[in-house]
């Protein structure tokens, strides 16, 4: 008998209603209840409660602890700032009892300085507290300059008024030192003999000037101080010997000291007979109807206008400036004679200048520093007066 082999094939279809029964499963289970019975859920709620509690306990801990730090930093800032005034106070009577111990000892020295009592310098005490409480100048530095003035022959009423220019000059923007400044004022009251109701005006022409031009104050100051006497002498004035000065000095910008030594020179052999009898020869007179000298400022003022046609490299030029300073001085003689404009400008704003420490004193009292000067010197006049 012979094998029989069949071959058969399976066809697999997936079932058409599976929708259909995932609905109906779904309506039969919408309805179904279900009891859950927990265990332990009161012992729960329970220690669910007293982590509550617990919260609200640290909570309530942390707010008074944060109070209680709060109230204990306020005490402590008031008890440190109650402390720093008390220090305060006591260093700052103790740096007043100094410097009243101070004052006292520089006013004895004006006391020997001009035979009197301290009891008859009340007034200079009473001026140079009037100026320091009201202008915001140190009460010190006052008195030192005192000393200063009635050393140079200042009677009580002069270093009284010279005391009020020069504290206005401390708060102009163009004098460093009042000690410094006082020297100059001393040369200016010897030198030009204009007594020291002028000191304020003359001042004030070097504090305007110096303002604005390229030139210091302290130069001005140096250079009265060497040469002011002898252009005095020549017949000038201060005035004219700051703009003659600001002329070589802003443009050469040589050292005062220098220019000075060099217009001391000039202005001694500018006026004598054969140097005047040479310039006439050239066709430039320095004298007037009279015979006399006209003054160095007219005379720089002729000679500059007599050489201003020359050309350059031009003999004349040269044997004049030679004959005026000699070889050594001839660079300060050159912008003397070639900026007389700048010369002449600088004249008018020392003319027009003789208010400005008035002013610029008035404008610095808008500064913080001047009034916590002015409080402070009047702490140091209280504390003066007690002592």
């Amino acid at each position: 008998m012979s094998k029989f082999v069949l071959t058969a094939q399976l066809q697999l279809q997936a079932p058409t209603n599976v929708a259909q029964v995932t609905k109906q499963i779904q309506n039969q289970l919408s309805n179904v209840n279900v009891n859950v019975q927990a265990k332990g859920a009161a012992q729960t709620t329970r220690q669910v409660k007293d982590l509550t509690k617990a919260v609200q306990q640290a909570d309530s801990a942390a707010f008074k602890l944060g109070k209680t730090f709060t109230t204990s930093l306020k005490r402590f800032a008031a008890f440190s700032v109650a402390t720093r005034a008390v220090s305060l106070f006591t260093q700052g009577i103790g740096g007043a009892l100094d410097e009243a111990i101070k004052f006292e000892r520089e006013l004895i020295k004006v006391a020997q300085v001009t035979g009197k009592t301290v009891a008859q310098l009340s007034d200079l005490t009473n001026e140079i507290r009037k100026l320091s409480t009201n202008l915001g100048v140190s009460s010190s530095e006052l008195l030192n300059v005192s000393r200063a003035l009635s050393q140079a022959g200042f009677s009580a009423r002069e270093t009284k008024v010279a005391l009020d220019a020069l504290a206005k000059s401390s708060l102009a923007p163009t004098f460093e030192d009042m000690a410094k400044t006082a020297e100059g004022a001393i040369a200016i009251f010897n030198q030009f003999g204009k007594g020291a109701g002028a000191l304020e005006a003359q001042l004030g022409a070097i504090n305007a000037v110096a303002g604005q031009f390229a030139v210091e104050a302290g130069d001005l100051i140096s250079v009265i101080r060497r040469t002011g006497g002898v252009f005095k002498a020549a017949g000038g004035d201060l005035n004219e010997l700051i703009a003659l000065f600001t002329s070589v000095r802003a443009t050469t910008r040589e050292s005062a000291e220098s220019i000075a030594t060099g217009l001391r020179t000039i202005f001694t052999r500018i006026q004598r007979p054969r140097t005047i009898k040479f310039l006439e020869s050239l066709g430039v007179s320095l004298v007037d109807l009279e015979g006399k000298f006209v003054g160095p400022f007219e005379a720089i003022k002729r000679l500059s206008e007599a050489l201003g046609g020359l050309e350059a490299g031009d003999l004349r030029f040269v044997r004049i400036a030679e004959e005026l300073g000699g070889f050594r001085q001839i660079g300060k003689v050159i912008p003397l004679l070639n900026q007389f404009g700048v010369a002449q400008e600088a004249y008018n704003t020392a003319l027009g200048g003789a208010n400005s420490l008035t002013k610029d004193a008035e404008t610095a009292q808008q500064s913080l520093a001047v009034q916590l000067q002015k409080l402070r010197e009047q702490w140091l006049a209280t504390v003066r007066s007690i002592t």
